[in-house]
């Protein structure tokens, strides 16, 4: 794809994102299988499903804009899978490797975050209509409340006893 606008951009940053949606599904649900936590394998079930209407949503914004959907490969989810897999294979103990996963997912969410800031940023500046711009604000807000039910679990109690469990003394 040759980009020589702002469209061309915006439509190969949704294609990237779609990429990384579609992605997410897999992961999460591989993460919600793996967790040896309760909440944070419901927390990655959960979101796996809001992930696949997130998917739909973006299919949306591609009729919107009568663009075929199509994904673009997205360097930054591929590292941040990667390195999940590293660790778990570097992992045998599954306490810390449920801290990996809370560390991927609000990683994840912070990078999910950012990419649909950047894409309203491009859909307002491009002026598209609502049928493409209110897919993405759903999708963010998802993505903003994901990262905060993350956030509050690493500080609830049956964690705290998992960090003072793996925090030296």
């Amino acid at each position: 794809m040759s980009i020589t606008g702002l469209r061309d951009l915006f439509v190969y940053k949704l294609r990237q994102q779609y990429y990384v949606e579609q992605e997410l599904v897999d992961a999460l649900d591989e993460m919600s299988r793996n967790t040896g936590n309760d909440r944070l394998s419901q927390g990655f079930a959960d979101h796996r499903d809001e992930t696949r209407t997130q998917v739909q949503r973006l299919e949306d914004v591609f009729d919107a804009l009568d663009v075929r959907p199509e994904t673009e490969d997205m360097p930054v989810l591929d590292a941040l899978e990667e390195e999940r897999r590293t660790l778990e294979r570097q992992i045998d103990d599954e306490d810390l490797l449920d801290m990996v996963y809370l560390n991927a997912g609000m990683m994840t969410e912070r990078f999910e975050m950012t990419t649909y800031e950047g894409l309203s940023m491009l859909a307002t500046e491009l002026e598209l209509s609502d049928d493409a711009q209110a897919p993405l604000e759903s999708n963010y807000d998802e993505e903003k409340s994901a990262y905060r039910e993350l956030n509050t679990l690493s500080t609830a109690s049956e964690m705290k006893s998992l960090w003072d469990r793996l925090t030296p003394s």
